[in-house]
Parts: C-alpha cells; sequence; structure tokens
C-alpha cells in the first residue's frame, strides 16, 4: 500500500481518496487555515498548513496535489525534488515557464512519476467512443468537435477559482480534458492552434472567463474544434458532446445520457450498448499501468498553455 500526503482540498482529489484504505493510506495533508479542522475530519490524519513541512515526511511515497492552480506547480517540483511521485488535480501549471520547469524536474528525477488526473479517459462512454474510431469503423478521422458546456456554480466556487489568473481560464480549467480527448480518440498530435477566449456572461468581472475554443490543425492534415462554456444554465449540471467524422463515418458522444451512436457503412444511427468497465486512472497508475502515460499527463497541460496563449496573443501557435 502507498503513504501518500495531500496538499489543498479541492474537486477532484476525490479521485484519490476514495481508494483510501485499499491501495492508498494517507498518512498526512497541508491545507489552507479555514479547511484545517474539514481536513482533519476527512483524511483522518495529521494536518499542516505548509506543503513543505509534509514533504520532508519520510514515510510519504506519493503527495497529491489539489490547491489552488496557480499554486500547483511548485509543490510538484517540490514534492518530486523531495523524492516524491505525484498526483496533481489539472491543471499541472499554468505558464509556459511553470511547464518547462516541471518537465527539467522529471527530466532530473526520471524515477520519479507524475500523474494528471485526466479522469475522462477512464469513463465508459469515453473508452466506448476510442475504440470505435481506433478500430477503423468510421474510417480515418476527418474532423473532431468536442463541445465541454458546465455551470458557473459561483456561489460554490473560491474567489480564486473566479480569476483566470489564478484559475487559469477555461482551456487550462476545463478544456484540457478536451484536448487531450482529441489527441487520444483519435490517435493524432495537434500540431498547430488558434484560439479565442471571453466573458459574454458577466462582463463586469475583469478577470472572469466563461467561454473558449481552439481550432486545431491535427498532424495528418485534419482538424478539430474543441470549445467551452461556464454558462449552462442551472436546469443542467453538465452537457458534454463529441461527434468524430471520419471517412467512413461517424460517431456522436452524448456524456450526460451515457449514449454513442454510430453511423458507418453498414447502418445509421446505431446506439453502442456493450461499453468497457469504469477505469480509476489512479488505481491504474499506482498498479503500473499505462491509461494516462506521464507524457500524456505533461502534454495536456502543455496543450492548455499552448490555446491560452493563442487566445492572449490572438495568434495562431505551432506546437
Amino acid at each position: 500500500m502507498y503513504r501518500v500526503g495531500i496538499v489543498g482540498g479541492e474537486t477532484h482529489v476525490g479521485e484519490v481518496t476514495k481508494l483510501a484504505g485499499e491501495q492508498l493510506e494517507i498518512v498526512a495533508a497541508a491545507v489552507r487555515p479555514e479547511q484545517t479542522e474539514e481536513a482533519a475530519e476527512a483524511y483522518n490524519c495529521p494536518v499542516v498548513e505548509d506543503y513543505r513541512g509534509l514533504l520532508v515526511n519520510p514515510e510519504l511515497d506519493i503527495v497529491a496535489v489539489a490547491n489552488e492552480n496557480d499554486r500547483r506547480a511548485e509543490v510538484i517540483v517540490a514534492a518530486i525534488a523531495a523524492g516524491k511521485d505525484v498526483i496533481c488535480d489539472k491543471p499541472l501549471a499554468l505558464t509556459m515557464a511553470e511547464q518547462d520547469a516541471i518537465e527539467e524536474a522529471v527530466a532530473a528525477n526520471p524515477q520519479r512519476r507524475v500523474l494528471n488526473l485526466l479522469t475522462l479517459r477512464g469513463q465508459p462512454i469515453w473508452r466506448a467512443l476510442r475504440e470505435v474510431v481506433n478500430c477503423g469503423r468510421i474510417g480515418s478521422p476527418a474532423f473532431t468537435h468536442v463541445r465541454m458546456a458546465v455551470r458557473l456554480k459561483r456561489d460554490e466556487r473560491p474567489p480564486w477559482f473566479l480569476d483566470a489568473r489564478r484559475s487559469g481560464g477555461l482551456f487550462l480549467d476545463l478544456l484540457i480534458h478536451g484536448l487531450d480527448q482529441v489527441e487520444w480518440v483519435t490517435g493524432r498530435h495537434i500540431t498547430a492552434m488558434t484560439a479565442t477566449i471571453g466573458n459574454l456572461g458577466e462582463p463586469e468581472e475583469e478577470h472572469l472567463r466563461d467561454h473558449a475554443a481552439v481550432f486545431c490543425e491535427m498532424e495528418d492534415g485534419s482538424a478539430a474544434l474543441c470549445e467551452g462554456q461556464r454558462m449552462l444554465p442551472d436546469t443542467k449540471g453538465s452537457d458534454y458532446r463529441v461527434t468524430v467524422a471520419g471517412t467512413s463515418g461517424y460517431a456522436d458522444l452524448y456524456a450526460a445520457e451515457s449514449k454513442l451512436v454510430v453511423t458507418d457503412m453498414e447502418a445509421a444511427d446505431q446506439e453502442v450498448t456493450e461499453l468497457p468497465e469504469e477505469l480509476s486512472v489512479v488505481a491504474d497508475w499506482l498498479g503500473g499501468g499505462n491509461a494516462i502515460p506521464q507524457v500524456a499527463s505533461l502534454r495536456a497541460n502543455r496543450l492548455a498553455i499552448v490555446a491560452t496563449m493563442s487566445a492572449t496573443r490572438h495568434e495562431r501557435i505551432e506546437i
């Protein structure tokens, strides 16, 4: 059983804590002062305020990073230097300088591992879409469209999350999943991106970003569009959809309904009813699996940073 220390208590730390008692033992945590009492109860372990006090613990094998987005890179680099493996909620870093620092730390410590929680790779409907595309059922992918719509949930968010300078904005906090899916599902690399990002819902909020889109040029001449927004009405929790159009048909994924429909050379609108089992990407990683290779963990974050740069600079950027 691996011994893990948790830094922070934000959104997806549950992907780690749900394995406590099975593959993981939570032995320490570091959180903000106002989170101390809740963390002590939830994690049932000693709690400190400064993550540096956690890193010197010789018992730790892994550091799970789920603090504020703009503070993650420093923790990751420090954890690797301290000889710990890292599981991190997305994003890993917000700037290219931070990204480079993480990649340099990994290169200097090749025995250390970093996992980016790209959890969609473990969900049955997304795994089924990849299988449909990879088996050639719809031919060679020509165009992929990923749509990710969610609610802003302003009242449930900490102030830092509503500030793109600290959260990173839509590409880093949300569409990193979509960019990863474009490459993972199609098996093609993105070679150039042209992006846009903005705030239409609450323009008086200077640093809020509520919508974004990026056009991706792929290595084989195909294309992809990845777009998302945090303007979904409260009547719906989330709405993720994907269309992959190939040379011999197309596949449509509707995540909210856990539905995958394929039109190929045999028939139109065929629903895929036999889905792969759900996979915990953390459990897979702990067991030596390859659901999320380290290169993919790092690359997804780099792509999200490049998309953000493209939108900010209003220019096309080659990868």
